[in-house]
C-alpha cells in the first residue's frame, strides 16, 4: 500500500461526504468513512512502529501531504477557485479526516493527526485547523446549539449565556417549536448550521461576516421578540437561515 497515495485520497476523493454532514447522516457517513481506510490506519501505525526516528516519519506524512494539496491549489487561477478550494477541503479534514485518524484509537494517527494540521496550517496562511473528535462534532447536533449565533456572539466577545443568546434561545423552545413552520425551521437551521459556521471560520474576514450577520438579522430579531413581533421574527429568522445556506450552501 502506498500509504502517501491513500493518505491524500482521504481528502481528495471525499468531497461529496460532505453533503451527509448534518445530524440524520453524519454518523454514519463517519463510519464508513472510517472503515474504508481501516487498513490504511494500520499500516500507518506499522510504518511508525518501525521507525527509529517516529516523529521524523510523522512530519514527513504530514508534508508530503500539505504540499500535494498546495500544488494543486496553486493550479487554481481564480481567487474565487482557491476559496472554494480551501472552503472545501477544511471542511473535509476538520469533520472527517482529522476525528478519524483520532477515532482508529492508535497514537500514531492521533498523533499524525496534530501534525497534519500543523503542516496544512503552515502551507495554506491563515488557516487556523485544529483536530476535534467525531464526539465533539456529534454532540454538537444532538446538544442543538445554537451554531451561529453563538459563533456571532463570540466573534462580538460576547459570553455563551449572554442576553441575545438566552432571547433566542427561549424564543426557539417557547415559539418556533410550537408551530410546523417553526418547527421546520429549526431543524432546516441545525442541518445546516455547523456546516455554515465552519465555511465561514475558514474564509478571511470572518469577523466583519459575523458582525454583518448582527446588524442584519440577530439584533433585529431581538428587538421584534422584545416587541411581541415573534411571527415577523420567524420571517427574519427564516430569512436568516435560508440566505445562509444559499451564500455557503
Amino acid at each position: 500500500m502506498d500509504i502517501n497515495t491513500e493518505l491524500s485520497g482521504m481528502l481528495f476523493n471525499n468531497l461529496p461526504l460532505m453533503k451527509q454532514f448534518n445530524k440524520d447522516a453524519y454518523k454514519d457517513a463517519f463510519k464508513d468513512y472510517c472503515d474504508r481506510y481501516s487498513s490504511l490506519f494500520s499500516c500507518i501505525d506499522e510504518a511508525y512502529t518501525s521507525s527509529e526516528d517516529k516523529r521524523a516519519y510523522l512530519m514527513g506524512l504530514a508534508g508530503d501531504f500539505a504540499a500535494l494539496a498546495k500544488g494543486e491549489y496553486d493550479k487554481l487561477g481564480k481567487r474565487s477557485e482557491k476559496e472554494h478550494f480551501l472552503i472545501d477541503n477544511n471542511m473535509v479534514l476538520t469533520v472527517y479526516l482529522f476525528p478519524a485518524l483520532v477515532n482508529a484509537g492508535r497514537e500514531s494517527c492521533k498523533e499524525l493527526a496534530q501534525v497534519m494540521a500543523d503542516a496544512w496550517n503552515d502551507s495554506f496562511k491563515g488557516t487556523k485547523l485544529s483536530v476535534g473528535t467525531f464526539e465533539e462534532i456529534d454532540g454538537g447536533f444532538k446538544r442543538k446549539l445554537c451554531y451561529i449565533t453563538t459563533a456571532v456572539c463570540r466573534s462580538l466577545k460576547k459570553d455563551d449565556d449572554c442576553y441575545e443568546l438566552q432571547t433566542l434561545r427561549n424564543y426557539r423552545d417557547g415559539y418556533l417549536l410550537n408551530s410546523d413552520e417553526g418547527r421546520e425551521v429549526v431543524e432546516t437551521y441545525y442541518d445546516i448550521a455547523p456546516t455554515i459556521v465552519n465555511r465561514i471560520n475558514k474564509t478571511d474576514g470572518s469577523a466583519d461576516t459575523y458582525r454583518d450577520i448582527f446588524d442584519r438579522y440577530i439584533s433585529p430579531c431581538i428587538n421584534l421578540i422584545e416587541a411581541g413581533n415573534n411571527e415577523e421574527c420567524r420571517k427574519l429568522y427564516s430569512d436568516m437561515v435560508y440566505s445562509l445556506r444559499d451564500r455557503y450552501m
